[in-house]
Parts: structure tokens; C-alpha cells; sequence
């Protein structure tokens, strides 16, 4: 075995020895430990329901951070896959893109992504938005909610503004509404038949 690998498997095994659970790119660039704390699941609500879901957007962003303390979120989607509700984050730093998983109900990332940065993105400031459940009340409330069930969300910066982009879902149709994320104003609704 020649001395770089002999190097990443000490590594690895120093990582798991001491509780550490690492997570590689796509690129095969070095680990990226999180400390299990990270991983631990929250409490406060159930792993299918989009407006509560058990880790907030603030806790998954910060699990996010703690793995990639420079980079800067762009966007924060909630979907479910197979029942089962995970966090979506695009981000960027100076040297690369990232697109990492979030379990929504156990914060344990998973890397989907790391590439070299082509583009500027924007960042998203997140102390001044409001809570996706918040948006998710907001949008509901319109007519062309009614009978619709929320099945995600997005939040992105648009122009400048961050703005959550609520997915409803009946029958075969669906529904989007734009909400403005610092003041809660709807923005608009567009129906996809």
C-alpha cells in the first residue's frame, strides 16, 4: 500500500475511533468529519409533515455550516422522497459548489455534489427570514390553496429577496406560491394542470 493511502486509512480509522462520522465528495477529496451530535434526531414534530418537520430549516442550516464553515447557502429546498422529508442545500465558497442532503427527521448529510465554483451565486441572509411554517400558513390561506395540500418548499434569493416557493399538490394538480421570506406578503400563485 503506498503512503497516501496508507495516510487516508489512518485517517479514517482516527475519525471512527473517536465517534466521528465522515462524509467524502464526489471528487475524492478528503472527509469531511461531523461530529455525531450533528446526526442526533430532534423531537419536535414528524418526519412527513412539511410545515413541521423534526430538524427546522435553522438546525439543518447550521448542521450544513458546521461541515462547511465558509461556504454561503443559496437555496434550501424540503421535499419528500418515498415519505421521507430531506433537506436539499446549494451553496458556494470562494473554490467550489455544494449540494448536500439533509435527512429532515436525523440531520445525517449525505454529499451529493462537489464541484468547482463556475458561477457566482447569491447568498441567502437567513436572520431575517421567517420560519417555513410560517409561509407555509400564509400560502395556505389563499383561495387557490383550498383543498391543496403542501408537499415542499423552496427558499432562494430572487432579485435580492429571499423568497419561499411553497409546492401544493391534489390530484394531478399542482400549485406554487411565491412568499416573500422577511415580510410574508404572497407574491404570486401559479397552477400547473
Amino acid at each position: 500500500m503506498d503512503e497516501k493511502n496508507n495516510d487516508h486509512g489512518i485517517c479514517l480509522f482516527l475519525l471512527a475511533a473517536c465517534g466521528m462520522d465522515t462524509i467524502k465528495d464526489n471528487e475524492g477529496t478528503q472527509p469531511v468529519a461531523v461530529d455525531n451530535t450533528v446526526n442526533e434526531p430532534a423531537t419536535n414534530g414528524t418526519s412527513g409533515d412539511v410545515a413541521n418537520p423534526a430538524v427546522s430549516m435553522r438546525e439543518a442550516a447550521e448542521a450544513f455550516l458546521k461541515a462547511y464553515p465558509d461556504a454561503k447557502i443559496e437555496s434550501i429546498d424540503l421535499d419528500a422522497d418515498f415519505g421521507r422529508l430531506r433537506y436539499e442545500i446549494e451553496a458556494f465558497d470562494s473554490a467550489k459548489d455544494y449540494e448536500v442532503e439533509i435527512d429532515a427527521t436525523t440531520k445525517v448529510l449525505n454529499v451529493k455534489e462537489v464541484e468547482a465554483n463556475r458561477d457566482r451565486e447569491e447568498a441567502l441572509d437567513l436572520s431575517s427570514v421567517i420560519e417555513p411554517k410560517e409561509a407555509i400558513e400564509k400560502a395556505s390561506a389563499q383561495n387557490e390553496a383550498k383543498g391543496f395540500s403542501p408537499k415542499g418548499w423552496t427558499l432562494e434569493a430572487e432579485l435580492g429577496k429571499p423568497v419561499y416557493t411553497i409546492e401544493y399538490k391534489k390530484g394531478l394538480k399542482e400549485l406554487e406560491i411565491k412568499v416573500d421570506a422577511t415580510t410574508g406578503e404572497i407574491l404570486e400563485a401559479d397552477m400547473d394542470d
